[in-house]
């Protein structure tokens, strides 16, 4: 799955301390008004991702969400952020960048990485849907978090085109 690369202690170290990022991040709430509010937690996914490939956004997403859910007392959804924010973090990762941080060209264009965000919010929407069912037990129920959700990869993903460029000349 990892290639014939595998993983090797600096991996392991950078996916621990982004999987730390991605946890702290989520924690971070933009009030939107009226209740709502989404987190940061999409966002730095996505800059994972774009700046430092699949597999360390997979492993950072599935990590940091997870760990997230646990600390945060919404073990009901441990699992499955586990699974869903893994994949996101992976597909927007391959996509943007490939599957390592030194894969494919130092720099992807605007519409590649547009398209990787889009990808990974399509099943971000997709699994919390399943797992919201799964969860809550209706899917109606379920289908009125649709809005929340794409609301939050909508931001994650304004933030992650506007920094990840910036970010990119800084590491």
């Amino acid at each position: 799955m990892l290639g014939a690369r595998g993983l090797k202690t600096r991996d392991l170290a950078f996916i621990g301390v982004l999987s730390a990022m991605c946890a702290v991040a989520t924690a971070v709430k933009i009030p939107l008004g009226v209740g709502a509010m989404v987190h940061l937690g999409t966002a730095f996914l996505y800059i994972a991702g774009i700046l430092y490939g699949g597999v360390y956004a997979g492993f950072a997403g599935a990590i940091g969400s997870g760990l997230y859910d646990l600390i945060m007392g919404f073990s009901p959804y441990t699992l499955w952020s586990f699974v869903i924010k893994g994949i996101a973090g992976l597909i927007i990762g391959v996509v943007a960048k490939g599957m390592w941080p030194e894969s494919g060209v130092q720099k992807s264009s605007a519409g590649k990485v547009f398209l990787a965000c889009l990808l990974a919010a399509a099943w971000t929407v997709f699994g919390y849907v399943f797992a919201w069912w799964q969860i809550i037990g209706s899917l109606t129920v379920a289908l009125t978090n649709i809005p929340s959700s794409l609301l939050t990869s909508g931001i994650g993903m304004i933030v992650a085109l506007f920094l990840a460029p910036k970010l990119r000349n800084v590491i």
